[in-house]
């Protein structure tokens, strides 16, 4: 009988602690991993709360921009202490860890001019007649210290408790222009008619000065300094012309003579006292007066008066969401109703077929846009806005395709502008105007009929002031909605 030997087992004695142990390791290193994830949670929410409040601050920082952009009249200022186009650009004085009221945090914004290569993309203008967002520019941008197209790129960079967040838009007004005179009357047409008595007797009462008149008196946050006449002077700073015209000949006169031409003919004609008492009206730079402050020049013309217009309110303008268009009709034409006891900033309009509302004609403090939009009449007949009673505003006052008529009491500051097609400009007997800024009349037809005037001066009683100044034409720059704000993203620190 064979024997058979059992060989000798592995001994398993104490493997259970052993892979108890392993266990034991393994949860005591997860329960270490799980400790110091949920030790950092509280940092990385923080930081993320952090990097959230820069957000809003970089945020608050571009709403800050665009209001001290609004308000200031030449951007140039701005930027006179850039050195070159590149980002982020050049923090004006002040501009840098500003803390407002409510914010937690501070910002610093930086600006600078569209003048590096590839700005158009930033922009997001080509300049060209295809862009589907804007109107093409129409001026190149200029300098790292000069805008000269009314766009500028900014970048606010918030700040809080160690965070940054930057922010970068793109803020865009129309371009500057300037009017070479107190009275311009650029387009194809500058029939001017000044009444004057019967028999040699006096003629209207009027003033057209064009050594541009500043107020030293009065800044953009109050305005009853405006209006009181006793501020304003003659300051010679940017005198210009009291009447300008553009070059060469009206077609529909006969004889024939140039624009310019045809505006004297207004201030010769008469009795020699009553060219006198014209002439005597009408002054400009170099103390010039009477036809030596009457001149022609292209510097404004019916295409310039056209792009301006369209950079305001055609479709694709950025700016016309904010324009309200006040439509005139044949049928039914408007009225600004003023008050009876005192010049009044927000009167009434009505039409007689049952408009009637309350519009802001603005203040120096507050400039706006008054748009007044009419019908084409081929007789001349037409008034597309009568201004009645007393009213006061600033900024830009437009009426197209219609003729203005003042039978009332009208102070603006800033810029009248009647254009289109068989329209002019009445200041009627018994009306009162005092415009600080200056005055266009724009026919926009060169075969108007005869016997209608782009320039009606009818003031026997009552009168019609024109100056010219540079300081009220600067309110067309501060109007909030002409200003926008697009492009808006964020970039890296």
């Amino acid at each position: 009988m064979m024997k058979h030997s059992r060989p000798f087992g592995l001994d398993e004695r104490g493997m259970a602690a052993v892979l108890a142990l392993v266990v034991v390791l393994a949860l005591s290193l997860l329960v270490a991993a799980f400790l110091a994830v949920s030790a950092f949670e509280p940092q990385i929410s923080q930081n993320l709360a952090d990097s959230m409040q820069a957000h809003y601050a970089a945020d608050a920082g571009i709403e800050w921009a665009f209001d001290q952009l609004v308000r200031t009249q030449d951007w140039d200022t701005l930027l006179a202490g850039a050195t070159n186009c590149e980002p982020p650009g050049f923090t004006p004085a002040g501009w840098a860890n500003v803390a407002i009221g409510g914010l937690s945090g501070a910002f610093t914004v930086s600006l600078r001019n569209d003048c590096k290569a590839g700005d158009n993309q930033v922009t997001g203008d080509s300049g060209g007649p295809d862009d589907a967002n804007h109107n093409p520019i129409l001026e190149p941008p200029g300098t790292a210290t000069h805008d000269a197209n009314g766009i500028v790129i900014v970048t606010a960079t918030g700040s809080f408790r160690g965070a940054q967040k930057k922010i970068q838009v793109v803020i865009r007004r129309p371009p500057r222009f300037g009017f070479p005179a107190a009275v311009n009357e650029p387009g194809f047409q500058s029939d001017t008619n000044i009444v004057c008595g019967a028999e040699g007797g006096p003629c209207a009462n009027f003033q057209i000065d064009g050594r541009d008149y500043a107020c030293s008196a009065c800044t953009p946050n109050a305005d009853a300094p405006w209006y009181n006449i006793g501020n304003w002077s003659a300051s010679g700073l940017a005198s210009k012309l009291g009447i300008t015209t553009q070059l060469g000949t009206q077609a529909n006169l006969d004889p024939p003579a140039t624009f310019m031409q045809n505006v004297e003919n207004a201030f010769t004609s008469g009795t020699s006292a009553q060219a006198a008492q014209k002439q005597s009206s009408v002054s400009g730079k170099d103390q010039t007066t009477g036809l030596a402050a009457i001149g022609a020049t292209n510097a404004l013309n019916p295409e310039v008066i056209q792009n301006f217009l369209s950079a305001l309110t055609s479709p694709t303008s950025p700016y016309i969401k904010n324009i309200q268009i006040l439509q005139s009709t044949l049928q039914c034409p408007m009225r600004i109703n003023g008050d009876v006891g005192g010049p009044t900033s927000t009167p009434t309009v009505s039409n007689g077929c049952g408009a009637n509302q309350t519009i802001d004609l603005g203040t120096p403090s507050n400039p706006q846009i008054v748009y007044f939009r009419g019908d084409l009449d081929p007789t001349s007949n037409f008034t597309g806005v009568a201004i009645n009673n007393q009213v006061q505003g600033a900024g830009i006052l437009v009426v197209e395709d219609g003729d203005l008529k003042v039978f009332g009491t009208l102070n603006w500051h800033g810029v009248v502008i009647v254009t289109g097609q068989y329209v002019g400009v009445g200041f009627m007997d018994g009306s009162t105007t005092n415009i600080n800024g200056a005055l266009v009349s724009n026919e926009t037809r060169a075969d108007e009929q005869s016997g209608f005037a782009e320039l009606h001066l009818g003031t026997m009683s009552g009168s019609a002031t024109f100056r010219y100044s540079q300081q009220a034409l600067n309110l067309m720059y501060m109007i909030r909605k002409i200003h926008t704000l697009y492009g808006w993203r964020t970039v890296a620190n």
